[in-house]
């Protein structure tokens, strides 16, 4: 005997089908996520990129204009305080507007002719490199090998020494 199922009293959807629905829209979540959270990331690095090159093209009109062979590093805020930059700038640091012009007071911008711009936007060893100029956030880093240096000194190209 051949038993027929009627089909047409079949309604709604079995778990097994709702359990799959499910799971491929999670695994599409997890993925629309990451990739958004990737490139927000990604925007608020080049931001502060972009916050550090200028500050670096206002500071070569600077160095300019104090025409000073001795000296070639600025500090940020004495170009603020000099009325070269306006005091709502972007900290390059934290990507926000600064607060206090002494937020930027470790910060500088030194005249170096072999430094070559970086390929990418990120933060290395506290400095953006930009051709010919390094912005430098002057504070202690540590290399990897249990040794913290001064990013200023190694940003001048002095020769470091630990003590």
């Amino acid at each position: 005997m051949i038993m027929v199922i009627d089909m047409k009293n079949k309604n709604g959807f079995t778990l097994i089908e709702l359990l799959a629905v499910i799971v491929i829209l999670g695994i599409i979540l997890v993925i629309t996520t990451t990739n958004v959270i990737k490139s927000i990331n990604d925007s608020k690095e080049k931001a502060r990129y972009i916050a550090a090159k200028e500050i670096v093209d206002i500071a070569s009109a600077y160095m300019a204009t104090i025409n000073s062979d001795t000296n070639n590093c600025v500090n940020v805020k004495s170009m603020i305080e000099a009325g070269y930059i306006e005091d709502d700038v972007t900290n390059p640091e934290t990507g926000k507007n600064i607060n206090n012009v002494s937020e930027l007071s470790k910060h500088k911008v030194c005249l170096r002719n072999n430094i070559v711009a970086q390929q990418d936007y990120k933060l290395s060893n506290n400095m953006y490199k930009f051709d010919g100029y390094v912005y430098v956030i002057d504070k202690p880093y540590y290399d990897g090998s249990k040794q913290i240096k001064d990013v200023f000194v190694l940003a001048a190209g002095e020769n470091y020494s630990a003590e």
